[in-house]
């Protein structure tokens, strides 16, 4: 038996071409990756909106923490690496670079917020 957890979930999925369930499960989880990048850039736009609401210094302090505590990332866990395997080769979509241009535009406070 293999010590990688990635590469026992891969044996055991060997029906991934083919496997409804698998492919299912791994549309789901796309879906749900895209709700946590919504909620994400949400979150960074409110903290910017905000940070102009709050005093000179606590606003900058705001802003220079914009990006934390956000959702955890998963790159490791051997579900997820089975996922990004699947959908996109191994690429991880909360790393792709059309996301990480959102998010530094939600920084710079030019991303929409819906408040």
């Amino acid at each position: 038996m293999n010590n990688n957890p990635y590469i026992d979930l891969w044996d055991e999925a060997n029906c991934v071409d083919s496997c409804e369930a698998v492919i299912s499960l791994c549309k789901l989880v796309d879906k749900l990756i895209t709700d946590i990048q919504v909620l994400e850039l949400e979150c960074i736009s409110t903290r910017h909106l905000l940070s102009e609401h709050l005093s000179e210094e606590e606003g900058e302090l705001l802003r220079m923490d914009i990006l934390s505590n956000l959702a955890p990332r998963h790159a490791g866990d051997s579900a997820y690496e089975l996922y990004k395997a699947l959908m996109y080769s191994g690429g991880d979509p909360m790393e792709f670079h059309d996301f990480n241009v959102k998010v530094q535009q939600a920084c710079e406070g030019n991303w929409p917020c819906f408040h």
